[in-house]
């Protein structure tokens, strides 16, 4: 898997980013926080959310030893070879969709980039609170378009104050002082909702954090509609979300693999999963198909994201779509959806030699592909602008 460079202009100096598809950037969010931290004195930092490794690495190179959590893949993958990269020691990182391990006030230092959310933002205040020595100091940073403020009340019920020192770019950068006190570790709680899939009754078991997390979404019910699943085929759900797509897919008599990049979909989609009589599906993590890229499939079956933050962007999607060609058995087809407006047929067509519509509605059109995949380049990013392996670009 490809990463994409990116230069880094640090205050203690220039460095570079190694960014793996479907992890932001972040240059404002972490001048912002930068400019609010100013200097890190603190022997122990802890940092976490999303785009936030650039900040991991600015704390590792004045001699603190550093601690990251994240429960995304891409996220670990970026931070792991940046750091790499700019010959600076691996932090101690958490891959996990919970905390356990974690240890409470080891932290002197809490470097927060908030992501999207409420109840997120709420976890992500208190696990800070949690990892912080009384007396520490927790700095956040989140766009004044994606609930910063109400963050900061979050942070003042917690801490007892809290201040937004840092306003640029789009993003207040704030700090909250830890108070005395006990400040357990978040639990993750998974909820169940009962809803209908295939007309028939669904236990759909998640926790916070994964999309569409207490309902089937109109996306994936419009794929549910639209693939064409014979029993036996050998079926990946890409991108499994809460898994109700692959158990659709189950229930039909397929043999499925369900992957995503996030550890929390990956448990909601075992637990809804195994509460629905299928216990022993793989689900595992993944970044697009990169855990499985040497299996092959019958169908590929897959809901894209198309957002990072509030912005539009197609990086994951043809991620997926690349990676179905991949693992895609000769004959073999694709099922995506997307919203109507979105124009996904050109990068479709890129490789797959017949492109049609098996479902649609007014808001949601159900892709399938046929034919061979074709194998005669594979897309790159460089410099912003995806390429293929022969130097043709799709611009």
């Amino acid at each position: 898997m490809d990463l994409t460079r990116c230069d880094l202009h640090l205050p203690n100096g220039a460095a570079t980013l190694l960014r793996a598809p479907g992890v932001p950037e972040a240059p404002a969010a972490t001048a912002a926080l930068l400019k609010a931290v100013r200097r890190v004195t603190a022997e122990r930092v802890f940092v976490m959310g999303p785009g936030a490794t650039a900040t991991a690495l600015w704390a590792a190179r004045t001699g603190a030893e550093v601690v990251t959590w994240t429960e995304n893949l891409a996220e670990e993958h970026t931070l792991t070879a940046t750091f790499s990269e700019n010959g600076v020691p691996s932090p101690r990182s958490f891959l996990q969709a919970d905390f356990a391990g974690l240890e409470p006030e080891s932290c002197d230092l809490a470097l927060i980039h908030l992501p999207r959310g409420r109840a997120l933002q709420a976890e992500a205040l208190r696990l800070g609170a949690a990892l912080l020595r009384p007396g520490g100091r927790l700095y956040f940073v989140g766009a004044t378009k994606e609930g910063v403020r109400s963050a900061l009340e979050q942070a003042r019920a917690l801490f007892g104050q809290a201040n937004v020192l840092v306003r640029q770019g789009g993003y207040h950068a704030g700090v909250a002082p830890r108070p005395t006190g006990d400040f357990p570790l978040p639990e993750v709680l998974y909820e169940e909702h009962t809803i209908i899939v295939d007309d028939l009754p669904t236990r759909l078991i998640s926790p916070a954090g994964v999309f569409a997390g207490n309902r089937l979404d109109e996306g994936a019910a419009s794929l549910i509609a639209g693939m064409r699943i014979a029993p036996g085929a050998r079926v990946l759900d890409l991108g499994c979300g809460t898994g109700l797509v692959g158990l659709a897919a189950l229930r039909r008599g397929a043999q499925v693999t369900a992957v995503d990049v996030s550890a929390r979909a990956v448990a909601a989609t075992r637990r809804t999963l195994a509460a629905n009589g299928y216990p022993e599906t793989v689900a595992c993590l993944s970044i697009g198909v990169s855990a499985i890229a040497e299996e092959r499939f019958d169908i590929v079956v897959t809901n894209p994201p198309f957002h990072q933050g509030r912005g539009v962007d197609f990086e994951v999607a043809r991620l997926f779509i690349a990676g179905a060609a991949r693992v895609l058995r000769p004959g073999g087809s694709l099922y995506l959806v997307a919203n109507a407006f979105l124009r996904y047929e050109p990068w479709l067509k890129e490789r797959f030699p017949r492109v049609g519509i098996a479902w649609e509605s007014r808001r949601f059109k159900v892709w399938e592909t046929g034919g061979e995949r074709i194998e005669n380049g594979e897309w790159r990013m460089e410099n912003g602008e995806w390429r293929m392996e022969n130097g043709e670009s799709d611009n």
